[in-house]
Formats: structure tokens, sequence, C-alpha cells
């Protein structure tokens, strides 16, 4: 293992991008981007269109039909326009960034992350190597664990690596112990918000809370970098409440994103009877 492709996470920071950079880097990455009314959306699920940059809070007027041909879309709004607001994005969300720290989590978990710290060495990642040789592993473990994503062949997951470490665009840090790799947490930053997006670990390194070590370092890196004010951990997953459980003792509650929603009438009637929790990811309805 190189350790030329890593360096300690007292010296990562994490880069805000614009939205025009984060639109150029999902195209590359094979979204589907289109600029509609000063803003860039991404088709999510065929036909279904949000902003790339999720927290955008977009004026009223820019809230349309991105495509002629779509069966939805969904955007949150600016402070002066919620009154048009007639749904919201379930979000959890870290607004007080600057005064996150271990008081900022629940008791257990702070004594949880003081207790096991030492047991891992924390790092950024600048190169794919150790994700090459131990990434899949610990993928498979969490994700064979967790359930809350497909499992994927170790050919499709080195596929997935091509350009995933990307320099002042995709932060990664990594929990070791010893030379084994126990974690890693992803995530980006657009204008200001930072978006958490993989948090993979071992059933093994969940025993000694690498989990609750990693998120905590990775939001002190986004403290620490100029320019970023808010920190999002994704949605409300309100069917598995361990994770919401997790994710609000970790100090980032769930919030109410003011937003404009607009579904086709058949396709919403049948994902609120076949995917309720996902109708209310899509519009903060039951």
């Amino acid at each position: 293992m190189s350790f030329q492709q890593m360096r300690d996470v007292s010296e990562a920071v994490l880069t805000s991008m614009t939205e025009e950079e984060f639109a150029s880097w999902r195209c590359k990455e094979g979204a589907h981007v289109i600029f509609h009314r000063g803003c860039y959306w991404e088709q999510r699920r065929f036909g279904f269109y949000q902003p790339i940059h999720l927290l955008a809070r977009l004026q009223i007027q820019q809230v349309t039909p991105p495509m002629q041909l779509c069966w939805g879309f969904q955007a949150s709004l600016s402070e002066n326009d919620v009154l048009s607001a007639n749904g919201s994005i379930p979000i959890h969300l870290l607004s007080n960034l600057q005064d996150y720290d271990l008081y900022s989590i629940n008791k257990n978990n702070r004594q949880n992350i003081r207790k096991n710290r030492h047991f891992f060495n924390i790092v950024e990642l600048t190169g794919t190597q150790l994700l090459e040789e131990q990434g899949y592993d610990v993928f498979l473990s969490a994700a064979t664990r967790t359930q809350l994503k497909p499992l994927l062949s170790r050919e499709k997951y080195m596929m997935n690596l091509v350009d995933y470490v990307v320099p002042k665009r995709r932060l990664i840090l990594a929990g070791l112990s010893d030379a084994k790799l126990c974690g890693y947490i992803s995530g980006y930053a657009v204008n200001g918000i930072a978006y958490a997006e993989d948090l993979y670990i071992t059933t093994e390194a969940s025993k000694n809370n690498i989990n609750k070590i990693l998120v905590f370092e990775f939001v002190q890196v986004c403290r620490r970098s100029a320019g970023i004010y808010e920190f999002a951990i994704g949605q409300d997953w309100r069917e598995k409440p361990g994770i919401v459980q997790f994710k609000e003792k970790m100090g980032f509650p769930v919030v109410y994103i003011p937003a404009k929603v607009q579904i086709n009438p058949l396709v919403e009637q049948f994902i609120r009877w076949k995917y309720p929790h996902k109708y209310y990811r899509l519009t903060g309805h039951d």
C-alpha cells in the first residue's frame, strides 16, 4: 500500500464548487443534466428532475418543468418564495456548521468517539490505490449489512473508481487500523453547502464506532474549509429508524425545506400507493 496517496485528516480541506463546475463534473460522470432558467437540473429518475444542487433555494419563477416531456420535478425555494411551496424536501441538515463540535452530539456518541478515536488513523485519500486494494471488501460488508444500496460486482466497483478521486471536488476520508481499511466517507460541496455521499464501514469496525468518527471528522473538515456554511447528510429514510436515529444523535435533525413539487397525477397516485416512503421524500407529504 502506498502512503503517497493519502495525508493526515488535519491537512484536508474541501473546496466548494460553483453550480456550473458541479454540472460539468456530473456530465462527465454520465448524468443527464440540462440548463433551465438559470439553473442546472438533473434527471434523477427517468422523467423526473431535480436541481443538481438540491438545496439551491430557487426563486419561484425558475421552478417550471425543465423538460416538456417529464412526469415531475421537485425544487427547493428561496426564503422569499416559501408561500408558493406545495411540498418540502425532508433532509438531515446542519445549518450552524461553525458551531459544530463534540458537544453538538448526543452524550453517548460523544463518549464513544472519545473512547475509540485512538483505534483509527483518519486520512484523506488523494488517490484510488487503497480503494482498489481494499475498498470492495469494505463496500460489500457495508452493503450486505445495511441493504441500502444494491450489491455491485467487484468489476463494477472497480469501474466506478475511475475518476473517483477528483482533487478539490470530492473529499474522501478513510479510517485505517494499522494498514487495514476499516471504512470511508465521501462528499462534495456546491455554493457553500456540503453534501455527504457514501459512508461504508466494515461490520467489525462498526463495533468501535468508526461510522461516528468518520462523520465527525468529515464535518470538521467542512467547518474549517472556506465558504462552507451548511452540511447535508441525506434525506429522511424514515423507514430505516436506525439510520434516522444515528443522524439525529450526531446532531443532524430532519429539516423540511420548502419546495415546489409537480408530479403527473396518475404517476403520483401510483407512487403514493406503491412506494409511500419514496413519495414522502419526493413531496414531504404522507
